[in-house]
């Protein structure tokens, strides 16, 4: 927070344009739509080198050797680093449990891992180099499923980490279990007159977003380096960097480049580190790309499940109990998994009432690729398998859908399976009403001979997936619930820098965070919250980075409300100032400052 320049005349200005409430342009719409802005896959720095990775060809397997020669003999090869290259003993990390290798070591886990990193002065040269690296696998038997994972005498995908097995987590093949018990369901069962039960299997899912995973690594003369990337967490990304590469986290500056969409694919790490690596191996700039095929080996994905659910209901459609048991396969590494459990478990029951719980969810570590964070986690699988038995229980009940899940609705003031109370508005029986409310769309209109469709009336409308050839209308309706903010306990915060200053006669705002814009808007309510409540028009946004305080991830529907809440907040500090030094210079009663005051709180312009 910082001020600088002093009023001398103060008048007053019309309300502020572009504030809270109205529609403005986003700041950076133009160059996207034009197909000028520039993503971190277009960054360029003079004298660069290309990095890429080598990945593991099997799923499980001990590395016997790996042969470097023939790649670090090849023209325009600067380097080609394995685990035994890494500088320092921490050589792990991970969002929550830091099991993920930077690059495999003794065994592969998952069809993909990276093993081996080279930096040539062409992309092409990297890869060609890169498929001359000889490694001789011996393949392990695979764990894909709970049966695998559990069985008597199981291989563990994490030998050595006989310590995980306590209390809560039953075998060192699960990552984190969650049970949640309230209430007796077993008794509570005893009062239904109809029971339904049903077994959901929910498959793996990609954010497969359009901009692949990407960034530039430039060595700094201080031994430190600078990172521009495309990320949802800087901050996350620092705490796991720095160890690995042996710095201190000032010395390991990151700022955000253009993000072409996330969706939880980028909360993890990617090619990060691999660049950092090669450039303070090399001494030169590394840029790495993925292509489309390595994107999907480099993040991780929605968690597949199998969901056992098991409702009852009183003839007049009350729920009586719900019992619930959630598998996850977390693949090879952890990553998000603990959180995920976490929603899985704590959502289970959907926005209705039910007293009775029994609850119990788990992720496995598997042979299959890492899953992690996806829109929703954890929330998302549930909501399929609930809302497939509300649908059950109202057929055998003879109810309609809508009516019996307005009949069990929450509200403002129910009491969570977990213990929490629902502290704000959910008003779920009144949504329903309104949707179903809603008239439906016009049935198929056909054309005589020669007349042509207006084609965004048509089902699949400008996408032109279809005309409406063979498409048939169905009617469903389904309620889902997820949480804005972290879960599980999670410390939620973020910080936010402003700073005030008159420039060519004109107040300007800064506002500066660490929010990793990835389409959400931020940027654009970053600045109508600081128009509002500074009154001023002219705003700009501070590129994000390392050196202001954490925002947090951009996830969980948060940044709106976290980091817009630290931007307000930081506003109104600013705010004071102005007003404080106006004092000092005017005096407390001086009418024109009065005037200003008044300006200031009523969110009007005031010009120096």
């Amino acid at each position: 927070m910082a001020t600088t320049g002093t009023p001398t005349n103060l008048t007053q200005g019309s309300q502020t344009k572009g504030g809270i409430g109205e529609s403005t342009l986003r700041p950076d719409g133009t160059l996207k739509v034009t197909g000028e802005f520039a993503y971190s896959s277009d960054m360029w720095h003079e004298d660069m080198l290309w990095g890429h990775t080598l990945r593991s060809t099997v799923a499980h397997a001990e590395i016997r050797s790996i042969d470097i020669g023939e790649a670090v003999a090849m023209p325009g090869v600067y380097a080609v680093l394995t685990y035994d290259d890494l500088p320092t003993e921490v050589k792990n990390y991970g969002l929550e449990i830091q099991d993920t290798p930077v690059l495999a070591h003794g065994k592969v886990r998952h069809h993909g891992e990276p093993v081996a990193l080279v930096a040539a002065d062409h992309p092409e040269t990297a890869r060609r180099a890169a498929a001359k690296i000889k490694i001789e696998y011996a393949e392990l038997p695979l764990i894909t499923d709970e049966a695998s994972a559990t069985a008597p005498g199981a291989i563990l995908v994490h030998e050595g980490r006989e310590d995980h097995h306590i209390g809560h987590v039953p075998h060192p093949n699960i990552v984190h279990r969650q049970p949640i018990v309230r209430g007796n369901a077993d008794e509570a069962a005893k009062r239904a007159d109809v029971i339904v039960k049903g077994e959901y299997t929910f498959g793996m899912q990609d954010q497969a977003f359009l901009g692949p995973e990407s960034g530039l690594a430039v060595p700094s003369e201080d031994g430190g380096v600078e990172l521009y990337v495309a990320t949802q967490w800087l901050h996350s990304d620092l705490r796991q960097i720095a160890p690995v590469l042996g710095l201190p986290e000032d010395k390991v500056r990151m700022t955000l480049s253009g993000v072409g969409g996330a969706f939880g694919g980028r909360e993890d790490l990617s090619m990060q580190i691999h660049a950092c690596l090669l450039a303070l191996r090399t001494g030169k700039p590394v840029k790495i790309v993925y292509n489309r095929f390595e994107s999907f080996f480099g993040h991780v994905h929605r968690h597949p499940a199998k969901l056992h659910y098991e409702h009852g209901a009183t003839k007049d459609g009350k729920l009586t109990h719900m019992k619930c048991r959630i598998v996850l396969d977390g693949g090879a590494y952890a990553s998000a998994s603990p959180a995920v459990v976490g929603n899985a478990a704590s959502l289970s029951v959907g926005p209705y009432v039910v007293d009775d719980v029994d609850i119990e969810a788990l992720a496995l570590y598997s042979n299959n690729p890492p899953c992690g964070a996806m829109r929703g986690f954890g929330a998302v699988q549930a909501c399929f398998a609930y809302e497939a038995q509300m649908d059950k229980l109202a057929a055998k009940l003879g109810m309609d859908p809508v009516e019996f899940r307005q009949l069990n609705a929450m509200e403002q003031g129910t009491i969570m399976p977990t213990g929490q109370p629902v502290d704000s508005p959910a008003p779920v029986a009144e949504l329903l009403r309104r949707v179903k409310a809603m008239p439906l769309p016009p049935e198929q209109q056909w054309l005589a001979a020669g007349e042509e469709a207006d084609v965004r009336a048509l089902p699949g409308g400008l996408s032109n997936t279809t005309h409406g050839e063979g498409v048939v209308r169905g009617i469903g309706y389904a309620v889902g619930i997820k949480n804005v903010g972290f879960s599980e306990g999670f410390d939620d915060y973020s910080t936010a820098r402003v700073r005030m200053e008159v420039v060519g006669g004109e107040p300007v705002a800064t506002v500066h965070t660490a929010m990793a814009e990835v389409g959400q808007g931020g940027v654009t309510v970053h600045a109508q919250i600081a128009r509002t409540e500074l009154g001023v028009t002219q705003v700009t946004i501070h590129p994000a980075d390392t050196q202001v305080g954490s925002a947090g991830s951009t996830s969980a529907s948060r940044q709106t409300y976290v980091t817009g809440g630290a931007v307000k907040h930081t506003c109104e500090n600013v705010r004071e100032k102005v007003l404080e030094i106006g004092r000092r210079k005017f005096g407390s009663y001086h009418p024109a400052w009065a005037t200003a005051e008044l300006l200031l709180e009523g969110g009007k312009v005031v010009t120096d």
